[in-house]
């Protein structure tokens, strides 16, 4: 009988099993309806943690103008409302893109079709927001 040594699985970093996460999430909550057309989740600098955008838009674009977006929102609630922002959304002409908070450094960014049925995407963002909290 041959001695046979034991073979380690590669250890994946944690960064990548994160990312990998936070992938499978963005994937759920685009696969959920055929109206959500990409996602991304943002941290508070800016710069993307993990996206699934269509090919046309530029990730740091989108992560930036979330952060951008995401200050003055939270402007706009504390000195009106005294209170913190927890989602805002810009309609277009094409759809919605939609804004929101994660943890207090990070935002799920979601593209929608102008078709989508805001109730139902609304939802499914609140179902997956706490997935997301494990991972940040």
């Amino acid at each position: 009988m041959a001695n046979t040594i034991p073979v380690k699985p590669a250890e994946v970093p944690t960064h990548l099993r994160r990312t990998e996460q936070i992938q499978a999430i963005l994937r759920n909550l685009r696969t959920s309806s055929s109206e959500v057309i990409g996602a991304t989740l943002v941290d508070s600098e800016g710069l993307p943690a993990a996206s699934l955008l269509p090919g046309e838009v530029d990730e740091e674009v989108v992560a930036g103008m979330a952060a951008a977006l995401l200050g003055v929102g939270e402007r706009i609630s504390t000195e009106l409302m005294s209170a913190d922002i927890v989602q805002t959304y810009v309609r277009t002409t094409k759809g919605f893109i939609i804004l929101n908070r994660v943890a207090d450094d990070a935002v799920l960014v979601v593209l929608t079709t102008e078709k989508a049925k805001l109730g139902l995407v609304f939802l499914d963002i609140r179902r997956r927001v706490p997935e997301l909290e494990r991972f940040l």
